[in-house]
């Protein structure tokens, strides 16, 4: 089956008498009265959950319709992203080793490498992914590569394919962070990754309801960190992994329409005298305009930055003036939002590390909801031309 149907019905085999909806199991602990029988789920012969520290039905719906999308033998999911990137990174360096990280990347994840692996011996090497020869002097002895799909917050575009060769050259994982594209829209693990990990808040959940993570690629690699997960406490309630399954149902929808909007308000920001940038992979400017074609042919997805002249008090007064569009930190809902990278994904990185990655005073990041994109327009433009 093609994506949109695999959406609708992975993670599920249901058999006459199923309830069509799944049940949400809110247990801690599954009972046995059989030595023998514990002692094979607990080895992995039998199928069966003890603890839900270590798996429950609800987690293995969504670990099995997310490895599904992704094309993955097996899925991990976790409490939340970061947890996800916590338990990848020491599973693929369990101990300290050289971890690469574009420059570009969510700045939550620069901060816990710096923050909290350097003090305990890794050393971070940040580097222009997209500058092969810098590459090429950041990858020597490197455990991995952690990049994203679709960068966090001026959506440049990773060349994955370009990237998985690198690191293959040098014996290094290339982790590709695929949030801001989903699985619909690009599977990084067919273009040569090692892993690839989402923020399960953002668009797989889609509903701005949640907070989970989830990661896929090879059976072996995903029991190291399946069982990281557990030791590290970071696993996923089964309402959190209801609510995912539910909204993964319509990712294939949801993605396609965040894509049409984010691609005509784009355009339509493109235009106004307020506006002196826009920054999304779709526009004819964009310097990944022909990348795009290769990695992201079904759309470029529901994110899109802007430097708006006059910086944070600009922003302030349009916030003001605003009907639909709202103030998050988050994104992927189904409501467009915006935020101030500065003092949001950004805010714990010094102001002179902002600048090198192109996030200045003038930034600001919108996620594009399902509105009708006339209203989103409009509703931008008398935001905007009155401030």
């Amino acid at each position: 089956m093609r994506i949109d149907s695999r959406a609708v019905h992975a993670g599920r085999d249901l058999e006459a008498g199923d309830a069509q909806a799944p049940a949400i199991s809110p247990t801690s602990t599954w009972i046995y009265d059989d030595l023998d029988e514990y002692e094979r789920v607990a080895s992995g012969v039998q199928s069966g959950h003890l603890y839900a520290r270590e798996s429950g039905e609800n987690v293995a719906m969504l670990e099995a319709a997310v490895a599904d999308l992704e094309g993955a033998e097996a899925a991990v999911a976790t409490a939340s992203g970061m947890a996800a990137l916590l338990a990848t990174l020491l599973a693929l360096a369990p101990r300290p080793a050289p971890i690469a990280i574009d420059r570009h990347c969510y700045g939550v994840s620069l901060v816990l490498l710096r923050r909290d692996l350097e003090p305990l011996g890794y050393e971070v090497r940040v580097v222009e992914a997209s500058d092969a020869s810098a590459l090429e002097s950041a990858l020597p002895g490197a455990a991995m590569l952690l990049v994203e799909t679709i960068a966090n917050p001026l959506c440049q575009v990773a060349d994955i394919p370009g990237l998985a060769r690198a690191c293959e050259r040098h014996h290094a994982h290339l982790v590709v962070d695929g949030t801001f594209a989903t699985p619909y829209l690009n599977r990084p693990l067919e273009h040569g990754a090692s892993v690839v990990l989402h923020s399960v808040t953002k668009y797989l959940g889609g509903h701005s309801d949640l907070i989970a993570g989830v990661v896929s690629g090879p059976r072996e690699l995903m029991s190291e960190i399946r069982s990281r997960r557990s030791r590290l406490g970071s696993s996923l309630g089964p309402f959190e992994a209801w609510l995912a399954l539910r909204g993964l149902r319509t990712l294939p929808v949801r993605m396609a329409r965040h894509s049409q909007n984010a691609l005509q308000l784009a355009r339509a920001l493109d235009g106004m005298r307020v506006v002196k940038r826009v920054y999304h992979p779709g526009l004819p400017s964009s310097p990944d305009h022909d990348l795009v074609r290769a990695m992201l042919p079904q759309g470029t997805g529901g994110m899109l930055a802007l430097d708006l002249a006059g910086g944070r008090p600009a922003l302030q007064a349009a916030l003001r003036r605003f009907r639909m569009v709202r103030f998050a930190a988050s994104l992927g809902g189904v409501e467009t939002t915006i935020s101030y990278p500065a003092i949001t994904s950004h805010r714990a990185l010094p102001e002179e590390e902002r600048l090198l990655v192109g996030v200045s005073a003038e930034t600001v990041r919108v996620s594009v909801g399902l509105e009708d994109a006339s209203d989103l327009i409009a509703d931008f433009q008398q935001a905007f031309e009155a401030s």
